[in-house]
């Protein structure tokens, strides 16, 4: 199928955009990653990257025409794939008399499934690949003793690389192995009778919001976002006008174009993480993590040896308490249509009606491929097992010595609330009425402003430090 290029929302209060400029032309190649076109807001002017690697095909917004937020603007096909009609949203009829496949033909028709069909699909998805000659070592099972568990990913992994899974020691619930497992293996292969560093030097992607001075302030997303989210919130600190500093967001892990090898486990995280700011030459910066991002942030600030945190904000952070909402962590992950995603989306937000088209669009773009899902679900395997968090990092709290905020939102129905409760006397707490679990989104200007004082308290000290010497 074809992806989708849609004009994403930059602003929160954004509906509408207007396209400045396209870089592609009709019939061009792009790689993902690749600026494809700018747009236009009463606010600012953005760069969009192509979401995929394929050929752009059917652009349908000219310079200078306004569109709505989450509207597909173009399409990105595989070379060779027949063009598809998408005026009715969701359809598969074949444009302009295109070819198609007869398997093709039947993508966009209702089919009836009986047990036996999903049966028959299971085995073909997991069927042993002739090209792997260990490929049936994959699915033994010796008797007595439960079959092999193995993610999909893990289980392709072990075919590229020729390795069998009967071999890997699985990390995941009741011994599943992960893709991450089949990655170390690997590894271990390449360099026999070396031990491996169990926190590999892995480069996380990351994007520049804003060109500024002094220490950047970084952001770290949650479960199942992508650096990307973070715009509407960037422009709103720009907005403030307090602080010249530069701002960084990072794909975590698994998430958006960062890779898996360094989510097998927190420590792996926070070296990634240190490993990655230090490339870009950044020693010093201001650090704000949400949810599972909350989570690396703090551990981050407590753990990173050659990085220095100078403020710290945690919003609805992953790691203060056990209890966590396991089923919509298994509805974005379980997830293979938009409407059947867009349930658990709400749950995202105090007020349902604050999730509206763009935000919808976004979040399927991110998640409509099944590898997307499966690396997801590998990670909430490791974190999140049954739902239950696994990260106790409240004690991490007790020595910081930089300016600590935690923000939540009092209706928060992912990560409750009451996990800010009992925190260390110098940690300040902010609670939101009327607020969920994306205190950025739907308090975005109270947020900021709480960020940037939190930062300007960081350069106060650090200024009466250096009075103080003197």
């Amino acid at each position: 199928m074809p992806t989708e290029v849609i004009l994403p929302r930059v602003d929160m209060d954004m509906t509408e955009g207007m396209i400045a400029a396209w870089h592609v032309d009709e019939g061009d190649e792009v790689r993902e990653g690749m600026l494809i076109f700018e747009i236009e807001t009463s606010k600012a002017t953005m760069e969009i990257d192509a979401p995929a690697s394929g050929i752009i095909r059917q652009i349908n917004a000219p310079v200078g025409e306004s569109v709505p937020v989450g509207k597909a603007v173009a399409w990105i096909y595989a070379a060779g794939e027949a063009l598809v009609d998408h005026r009715e949203r969701g359809g598969a009829a074949v444009a302009g008399g295109a070819s198609m496949h007869p398997e093709e033909a039947t993508q966009g028709q209702t089919q009836t499934k009986t047990p036996q069909t999903y049966a028959t699909e299971a085995y073909e998805y997991a069927a042993p690949s002739d090209q792997n000659p260990h490929a049936a070592d994959d699915f033994a099972s010796t008797e007595g003793q439960e079959p092999l568990r193995a993610t999909p990913a893990a289980r392709r992994l072990a075919r590229e690389h020729e390795l069998r899974l009967v071999e890997i020691a699985g990390s995941g619930p009741h011994g599943r192995i992960a893709a991450q497992d089949v990655l170390r293996a690997a590894m271990l292969e390449e360099t026999p009778g070396q031990v491996l560093s169990s926190a590999p030097h892995t480069r996380l992607h990351s994007i520049t919001l804003r060109k500024g001075s002094g220490d950047p302030l970084v952001l770290l997303h949650g479960f199942a976002a992508e650096s990307n989210s973070w715009r509407p919130f960037s422009q709103a600190v720009v907005r403030l006008g307090g602080t010249e500093a530069g701002m960084l967001a990072v794909d975590l892990p698994a998430h958006g174009k960062s890779p898996v090898e360094a989510a097998g486990s927190l420590e792996d995280m926070v070296a990634a993480l240190e490993q990655t700011l230090l490339d870009a030459g950044i020693e010093r910066c201001h650090l704000v993590g949400h949810s599972c991002g909350g989570a690396l942030a703090l551990a981050t600030s407590a753990q990173a040896s050659r990085l220095e945190v100078r403020s710290l904000a945690l919003l609805a952070p992953a790691g203060l308490g056990p209890e966590s909402n396991g089923a919509f962590l298994r509805g974005l992950t379980d997830a293979t249509r938009r409407s059947s995603l867009v349930p658990w989306l709400r749950q995202l937000f105090a007020d349902p009606a604050r999730l509206d088209e763009g935000f919808v669009a976004t979040a399927w773009q991110q998640l409509e491929s099944p590898e997307v899902r499966e690396r997801l679900a590998m990670v909430a395997d490791t974190f999140f097992p049954d739902g239950t968090q696994m990260l106790d990092l409240r004690h991490l709290l007790n020595d910081l010595t930089m300016p600590v905020r935690v923000l939540w939102g009092q209706q928060d129905r992912i990560l409750p609330v009451r996990h800010a409760d009992g925190l260390p006397g110098h940690i300040a707490v902010h609670r939101f009425t009327g607020v969920g679990h994306l205190p950025y989104v739907e308090a975005e200007a109270e947020v900021a402003r709480v960020v940037v004082q939190n930062m300007a308290s960081a350069m106060a000290v650090n200024t009466s430090a250096r009075v103080a010497i003197r």
